[in-house]
């Protein structure tokens, strides 16, 4: 019996055109390899099973003029060495790596280093690492392959060629894999291809590897969607299509027992919670004829989702997706999974029950609309005379006194008498303008505008008079801000008090503050402005101020 091989060695790229999915890398790299500029660092990142240590190997056997044809026997060990950086992540192991380095190739132009998953390095490797990677021997070519580029150091990042790998398109796993099912004799359906591809979530390693477990458990030479959805674990959509139907009918019970049934086939209820989210995500794209090309479906099943979507009405797809969002998010916090699925498949149903009852109504014979026009007439008659009535009563109120208005005019003719009799009382006490009247009347402005701590400390700074002009001297710019506020209630209060043209002039005199003693040299520098004599016995004593 011969030996198993897995599908992703056995079915290996050996040349750049194999490689699936990565156009800009391949075309990159022969260019470079055609002129002679291959870079002697290179840096291949990208997600896993994308072919980052495949095409390292192929450009290893591309410049050394290697025929290499079967992917499953090893590459010329004597020119190729590839290290696994997971394990060998010591500075040991790069120490022994550059100590290989110093020795030429046996055979072929240069000597390959491939090292694997190099994100696994210790900082003290990658430090050791640095140098020979910035200037190696004319012959070695260093190629590093990491699926986390953010955890190599810039300073390895800065010596490499960059390149970075794509997740493969699903159309691009689909056509690889039918290409070797074909290449085997082996039939399938184009879903199960398609759910095949999607699983492996750009990963062309993943599928291959899928595929593999695919090929043993079928009897017969074909596969089907239902081997697919089986193995893997995956609803078939053929029940998100149907609870769909049940949701837009409103039908509670169906949908309820349809759950009961996917739990019994094994599935959890959180595969239908988000494989409804994705339906309807697909339902909603599928009402847009730009957005079906979108979808991550295939062909056939575009159109059983156009079908439907043109069933389901556009605010319960809406409200379905808000709805569907809120659940998955509360999902693990639930103790319950299955009732909280079932609350939710609840709601979907409730969206799309009309909430008002249709009253029927009996539409009038045409004997009886004679009887219904003559009692249309008596009640516009009988609206007018209303109409009539109330307009008579508003100019009845609008005329006849009030006699609440009335002490409201009262009050408001003793309020302005109050006014009158309090602007002459102000010109009554007009008087004579000199310092102590001057002070008194800032004294009685002070308690009429009940003033604040603040603004009564600057209305008793020191005030002087001159000629009818009242100077106040102000200590800081603070007081000065704070009597700016007040300086034309004050203005118009000393005028009407004295009957003068006054003006008000402010002075702002800021003091000085003596610099506070804290240190000995403080202290002595204090003492020696008082006594001079203290400055030559420390000099010819050799004091200090600390001692």
């Amino acid at each position: 019996m011969e030996k198993y091989v897995v599908s992703a060695r056995k079915y290996r790229p050996t040349k750049f055109k194999d490689v699936v999915g990565q156009d800009h890398v391949t075309k990159t790299l022969q260019n470079a390899i055609k002129n002679n500029k291959v870079a002697q660092s290179l840096l291949f990142c990208g997600p896993r099973g994308v072919g980052k240590t495949t095409c390292a190997r192929i450009l290893a056997n591309e410049i050394n003029n290697f025929d290499f044809t079967n992917p499953i026997e090893s590459s010329n060990n004597f020119n190729i060495y590839e290290l696994d950086a997971a394990s060998n992540n010591s500075v040991d192991d790069i120490r022994n790596l550059i100590e290989q380095v110093r020795y030429p190739p046996q055979s072929g132009k240069f000597k390959v280093y491939i090292i694997d998953e190099v994100h696994m390095l210790s900082n003290a490797a990658f430090n050791a690492f640095l140098k020979t990677l910035e200037e190696p021997p004319s012959y070695a070519i260093y190629i590093l392959a990491t699926t986390e580029k953010n955890k190599v150091i810039p300073t390895i990042l800065s010596r490499c060629q960059i390149y970075d790998f794509n997740r493969i398109e699903i159309p691009d796993i689909k056509n690889k894999l039918s290409e070797i099912l074909e290449s085997e004799n082996i039939s399938y359906e184009d879903e199960a291809l398609h759910l095949i591809a999607r699983k492996a979530d750009g990963a062309l390693r993943d599928a291959l590897s899928t595929l593999d477990l695919i090929k043993t458990f079928i009897k017969e030479p074909i596969i089907k969607l239902e081997d697919v959805t089986s193995n893997l674990n995956i609803l078939d959509s053929d029940y998100l299509f149907e609870i769909s139907s049940y949701i837009n009918v409103g039908d509670v019970t169906k949908s309820i027992m349809l759950h009961n049934k996917i739990i019994r086939n094994g599935f959890e209820s959180i595969n239908l919670l988000s494989g409804l989210t994705n339906h309807f995500k697909n339902l909603l794209y599928a009402k847009n004829e730009e957005l079906v090309d979108l979808m991550d479906v295939s062909e056939s099943e575009k159109s059983k989702y156009v079908n439907q979507s043109n069933q389901l009405s556009d605010s319960l797809i809406e409200s379905g997706i808000e709805i569907l969002n809120d659940f998955g998010i509360k999902y693990r916090q639930s103790n319950d999974h299955q009732i909280h699925t079932e609350i939710l498949l609840l709601k979907l149903c409730s969206l799309n029950k009309k909430k008002t009852e249709v009253v029927s109504v009996e539409l009038p014979k045409e004997e009886d609309s004679i009887e219904i026009k003559e009692i249309n007439k008596k009640v516009t008659s009988i609206k007018e005379t209303k109409d009539s009535i109330t307009k008579e009563d508003e100019i009845i109120k609008k005329e006849s006194p009030n006699l609440r208005n009335i002490l409201k005019e009262q009050k408001h003719e003793i309020k302005e008498d109050k006014e009158v009799d309090n602007k002459n009382d102000i010109s009554k006490d007009n008087y004579e303008l000199n310092d102590n009247n001057l002070k008194d009347a800032i004294k009685e402005f002070r308690e009429r505008i009940k003033s604040k701590k603040s603004e009564e400390a600057v209305l008793k700074r020191e005030i002087s008079l001159k000629n009818e002009i009242i100077s106040l001297s102000l200590e800081n710019k603070l007081e000065l801000s704070i009597f700016e506020d007040l300086k034309n209630k004050l203005h118009s209060f000393l005028k009407k008090k004295f009957n003068k043209n006054i003006e008000i002039i402010t002075n702002v005199n800021v003091k000085k503050k003596e610099k506070t003693i804290y240190t000995n040299k403080d202290k002595f520098e204090y003492l020696s402005k008082k006594n001079s004599n203290l400055e030559e016995l420390k000099n010819k004593l050799g004091l200090d101020y600390e001692y």
